[in-house]
């Protein structure tokens, strides 16, 4: 199951147009910051009736997995949001039952679906962090 992260600014953010990637940088092993823009129109609470473009940077810190497809090649088309939170995660309950899962994964672990234009990214992490440049 699947639930959408609202962002308060933004609202729900859906649609294959919602968001654009521009750039992933790795810093470190462990953390990685996506940049590009959402498409306004496509969110929930901006008033926008052009495509108004509103840049965004998001930081996800204490990586266990990180995962890029493209999207033709992605087969879980059910989606609640193009940003989304799976609830009760296989992937964690399996890094959980590992060896170390029990000393690596932390309560605060989620495991994020970020729906962009041209690639799904799927991590597990247990902290994310958006700033927009309104």
């Amino acid at each position: 199951m699947k639930e959408p992260i609202i962002i308060k600014e933004l609202g729900l953010i859906y649609g294959r147009d919602a968001i654009f990637l521009e750039k992933i940088e790795f810093n470190g092993t462990r953390s990685v910051k996506l940049t590009g823009e959402f498409n306004g129109s496509l969110c929930e609470n901006v008033n926008s009736e052009n495509d108004k473009l509103i840049p965004y940077e998001i930081s996800f810190k204490g990586i266990l997995e990180f995962k890029i497809i493209e999207l033709d090649f992605y087969n879980h088309s059910d989606y609640t949001s193009s940003f989304e939170k799976v609830i009760d995660s296989k992937r964690i309950t399996e890094f959980k039952n590992s060896y170390d899962g029990d000393i690596k994964v932390k309560k605060s672990h989620e495991h994020y679906i970020f729906h962009t234009y041209d690639d799904i990214i799927e991590l597990v992490a247990d902290q994310f962090e958006l700033k927009l440049k309104i």
